[in-house]
């Protein structure tokens, strides 16, 4: 299950980054990224920069990049992508966590809401509270 700020990978920060970052571009949408260290505050002074409490460097900086989804719900584009009969899973937070259920994609309205069967019902969710069960990158 993917929402905002969900861990997505932790990838050695070599020549071949940029190519797994632009993957998981391609299949996530937007990225947060953060670099690691094993000597932080040397590699934060040695670049001229402040250090902070966190315990993050730019990822650029780092030995290792962990890569966090930047945007809760179905990208746009996964959204353009959708197809009637599609199984898609919903996301809500609740007062008890996050719950999901997965449902089988019956209408689209406009850019923004897809209607899905749940069971014995369908309802009407925004693409913010929807992922794609299993992403096909064609």
């Amino acid at each position: 299950m993917l929402y905002k700020g969900q861990f997505i990978a932790r990838i050695p920060n070599d020549e071949n980054a940029q190519d797994k970052i632009d993957e998981y571009k391609a299949i996530h949408g937007q990225l947060r990224m953060y670099g690691r260290h094993p000597n932080r505050k040397r590699a934060m002074t040695h670049n001229g920069l402040s250090r902070n409490f966190m315990g993050d460097i730019p990822w650029r900086l780092g030995t290792e990049i962990v890569i966090y989804r930047a945007e809760s719900g179905m990208t746009y584009q996964q959204f353009k992508s959708l197809k009637v009969g599609a199984m898609i899973e919903t996301v809500r937070c609740s007062s008890l966590g996050w719950t999901s259920k997965i449902g089988i994609v019956l209408n689209k309205k406009g850019k923004n809401q897809v209607k899905i069967a749940l069971g014995d019902r369908a309802i009407w969710v925004k693409r913010q509270e929807v992922i794609l069960y299993k992403y096909d990158k064609r």
